[in-house]
């Protein structure tokens, strides 16, 4: 049976469109109209002072709900995901920062495992990030030093025993070769991001001719101009609001970053280059004064944000994309229609799977938000099928 949202404002891939109707058909949006659309035996839903919006997709999340993606076991990973499907998260990839390399691989293998379980109704696991444990101990942030290491040939056996679970991974490039390790990660079809990294400018430029298309969680966790002598010499940062090829994460929670970084980020690289990433761990949902403790480390959530215990480094956050995205449309004030890009069409580009996600277009998987004027999730389909 034909499912038709009727009387719905959407933000369609075209454009907006007012009191239009939505027609889905099984697993895909069949139908998209600027008029009252209906069809004989179709379940009818009412969507009046509704909006229809693109499934948002976190591209970059370590837990939430409780559940600990890092632990590795495939109850964790169901459950973070299952959290995060309830803020109206249609795909997701669990991500697992360093530790040491038996438990990063139990994760692997359970991520593995959770593709296969994918269905309509549940937000999809579309494969792991790997944030790790191939970074740089100087910009470890919150991740644990004795678990960071180097890229060798040995270790590059570990992308290629997960190549079909691996999609994403951060690595820090100026550290010993690491970089040159690049070429053989792209061919596997992993996308490589540039993060927990001191690379200067012309570091993540060789970077990026290796194969480098984002940075991981921009401002956070990475160089910025420094001073060589006389002169300065730019870092990760400035790389990506300079290079125009280069995605760069933010982590939109009000606390990674304020307003005024997160305007800077938006107007050098707009919408078409940002990404919104929860980078959440399994306190979200949790409030102040929760202890957590994750690969091997001890965590306190203060003032809406995970921190390490001397509360000298953030610690990942505890927001859902759905807090994000109102944070930024409705406090740093950026245009709804481009907050939606960056919390779905760009990420879907970034991961290359916008053929199928990251827009409401005919003919795309009806991973769909239904959400409220203040933009709060009254429904969630995924894959065509309702989950929240």
């Amino acid at each position: 049976m034909k499912l038709c949202i009727k009387n719905i404002d959407i933000y369609s891939e075209s454009g907006f469109i007012k009191n239009g109707s939505l027609i889905v058909d099984g697993e895909i949006i069949a139908e998209i109209s600027s008029e009252q659309v209906t069809h004989r035996n179709s379940e009818i839903i009412d969507g009046e002072n509704l909006i229809a919006i693109p499934g948002f997709i976190d591209s970059h999340c370590h837990g939430g709900g409780g559940f600990d993606c890092n632990n590795g076991d495939l109850e964790s990973i169901l459950g973070a995901c299952d959290f995060h499907g309830k803020h109206g998260v249609t795909l997701i990839y669990p991500s697992l920062a360093a530790n040491d390399l038996d438990t990063m691989e139990k994760g692997l293998k359970s991520i593995r495992k959770a593709m296969k379980l994918n269905k309509p109704g549940k937000p999809q696991i579309g494969g792991c990030h790997l944030e790790g444990p191939f970074l740089n101990k100087k910009y470890k942030g919150a991740q644990a030093e004795e678990h960071i290491l180097t890229l060798n040939d040995e270790y590059l056996k570990l992308y290629d025993r997960y190549k079909d679970v691996i999609r994403r991974t951060t690595i820090a490039p100026e550290v010993e070769q690491n970089v040159e390790y690049f070429p053989s990660i792209k061919s596997m079809g992993i996308q490589i991001s540039i993060g927990h990294s001191c690379a200067t400018i012309n570091e993540v430029e060789y970077a990026i001719n290796k194969g480098a298309t984002s940075v991981t969680h921009l401002y956070n966790a990475m160089s910025q101009t420094k001073k060589e002598g006389a002169f300065r010499v730019g870092g990760v940062v400035e790389a990506a609001l300079t290079f125009d090829s280069l995605y760069a994460e933010i982590i939109a929670d009000g606390w990674h970053l304020p307003k005024e970084l997160l305007q800077i980020a938006y107007k050098c690289k707009g919408a078409d280059k940002l990404i919104i990433c929860s980078d959440a761990n399994m306190a979200a949902g949790s409030k102040h004064g929760q202890i957590i403790h994750s690969c091997g480390m001890t965590y306190i959530i203060e003032h809406g944000v995970a921190m390490n215990e001397t509360r000298t480094s953030l610690a990942s956050s505890i927001s859902p994309i759905d807090t994000m995205v109102r944070h930024l449309i409705f406090n740093v004030k950026h245009p709804i229609a481009d907050v939606i890009k960056m919390s779905g069409a760009t990420v879907a580009k970034l991961l290359n799977i916008y053929a199928h996600k990251g827009s409401v277009s005919t003919g795309k998987d009806a991973d769909i938000n239904i959400v409220d004027k203040n933009f709060d999730i009254v429904m969630t389909l995924c894959k065509g099928k309702i989950n929240y």
